[in-house]
């Protein structure tokens, strides 16, 4: 399948299937504001006044120790203040699609909850090496690392029958999880992934982690986020978090490690940080 052709067709997948993944209205109103130069932190104030179980959800989490504020953050006004507009976008995007990653996947193999286990610790990972590099805002790199599997949930919703032939494939080994997705359905969980998250309206350096995190050589060469998300992918397989089928059959780039400044005797102290925040 040719690049146009490919790109035609996943817009077409999605467009059928946006419905399934359906982000908040409040969410996508924030993402417009943010986007605009014009706006300022009253309109995200006057925003969120009108959706208070997600004022409530923003709270939960401005609130926990995470932040370590030491007085209580009691009004939506005082959390835009304190934690600024992208920690809040990232806080709403964070209550709004944790829900989604509960369901099991048949197609990938992973029970209830799996997917969000897997992915709530990857993008731990990916936080705790951001505080650490001090390459990328740290609750940014959380959300990549919490949606860079959203394309699974699609998959499994259109493509549980030719996941059999993936797995079948999969099983006859020399090949990686991500080669046979190709292999049969023409592409893998990451582009297609890339594909709901434009959809969404999210940055461009978000879309690109999620197209490329288990290819990171492929994306652009100022995005460090991608292979943080790749680091913490791998190290959250590796503690054998939430895995499916797919489980270890992706390969891992130790350039990866070189571009952010790690080394590999650092890899089991981040599993240990990885653990103890779980």
């Amino acid at each position: 399948m040719v690049d146009k052709d490919k790109e035609a067709f996943l817009n077409k997948i999605v467009s059928g299937l946006t419905d399934l993944l359906p982000l908040p209205t409040t969410v996508m109103a924030i993402i417009k504001i943010s986007k605009n130069p014009n706006s300022n932190l009253q309109d995200l104030v006057k925003l969120l006044d009108k959706d208070q179980a997600m004022v409530t959800r923003i709270l939960r989490l401005a609130n926990s120790s995470h932040y370590g504020f030491s007085k209580e953050i009691k009004t939506i006004n005082h959390a835009v203040v304190c934690l600024g507009f992208k920690t809040i976008q990232n806080m709403a995007l964070t209550v709004s699609v944790s829900p989604m990653f509960q369901q099991s996947l048949d197609s990938y193999l992973l029970e209830k909850e799996g997917l969000f286990k897997h992915s709530n610790a990857v993008a731990v990972g990916s936080r705790i090496i951001a505080q650490q590099q001090k390459y990328v805002d740290p609750d940014e790199s959380y959300v990549m690392g919490l949606l860079h599997d959203v394309g699974k949930l699609i998959l499994d919703q259109c493509a549980k029958e030719q996941f059999v032939d993936v797995i079948n494939l999969v099983k006859k080994g020399n090949i990686s999880f991500i080669e046979a997705e190709e292999q049969i359905l023409g592409f893998n969980h990451g582009e297609i992934g890339a594909k709901v998250a434009e959809k969404w309206n999210l940055s461009s350096e978000l879309v690109e982690t999620i197209r490329f995190h288990h290819n990171p050589e492929q994306a652009s060469e100022n995005n460090k986020s991608v292979h943080m998300v790749h680091i913490a992918n791998y190290l959250v397989e590796m503690m054998g978090i939430g895995i499916g089928y797919d489980g270890l059959n992706y390969d891992f780039n130790e350039k990866s490690l070189e571009l952010i400044g790690l080394r590999n005797e650092d890899m089991e102290p981040l599993m240990v940080s990885i653990m103890n925040e779980l």
